[in-house]
């Protein structure tokens, strides 16, 4: 399955931008091959974006995206469209395992962050954990979040930079939300730490080039 372009937007669209994700769904479980095409259309930037903050490389994110969507239309029949159930959550789900799974692999190495650093999305401006990962210049913010471990690192990306809710979290990660502020809390802890023993390096590192 390959990503579609602009000239398959026209296409795949036609006479379907209206419906709801849900109608859709049920479309794409009888068979209409333009309403598969207008899913992937409707969330296919999304779910790059998602897999590129995880991954942290083009070509694996577009791969991953791809991954994503012949694991998401093979569940697809199994899908039940009722209310409670997100689809947005479940796609993202999916996304985010197959990520983890190729990031398992005894081969797959982590790669630092690219240039230019992926910006915050989704908060309001005066949330304090949001000024607190703010408040650095995007590379040193990204840096100490690598020192968390995967878990606490997931759910950093999927809240300040995806820009999910906690219930989201909670539901792409099969965790309950309480363990997601859980972890957001021990995050803002650690990444507070980081950053204050970065400011004392660089403070004695300023006060012994003034001494010399």
């Amino acid at each position: 399955m390959k990503l579609l372009n602009v000239k398959d937007r026209d296409r795949g669209d036609a006479g379907l931008t209206g419906l709801d994700t849900e109608a859709l769904v049920l479309r794409c479980q009888c068979g209409d091959r333009l309403a598969v095409e207008a899913l992937i259309l409707r969330y296919q930037n999304y779910v790059y974006r998602l897999c590129f903050l995880v991954m942290r490389n083009e070509q694996d994110a577009e791969d991953m995206t791809q991954e994503t969507f012949i694991r998401a239309f093979r569940a697809l029949p199994r899908f039940e469209v009722r209310e409670g159930k997100n689809f947005e959550g479940w796609l993202y789900r999916i996304a985010v395992n197959a990520c983890r799974s190729r990031m398992r692999r005894k081969w797959y190495q982590v790669l630092p962050w690219p240039e230019p650093a992926p910006v915050l999305v989704g908060e309001p401006e005066e949330q304090p954990d949001r000024v607190l990962i703010q408040g650095e210049t995007r590379q040193e913010m990204l840096t100490a979040i690598d020192s968390l471990g995967e878990k606490h690192r997931l759910v950093v990306i999927l809240r300040y930079y995806a820009g999910l809710s906690n219930e989201e979290i909670a539901e792409v990660l099969s965790i309950p939300s309480g363990t997601v502020r859980s972890r957001l809390h021990v995050v803002r802890k650690r990444l507070k730490n980081v950053l204050k023993e970065r400011e004392k390096k660089a403070d004695l590192t300023l006060s012994r080039g003034v001494a010399a």
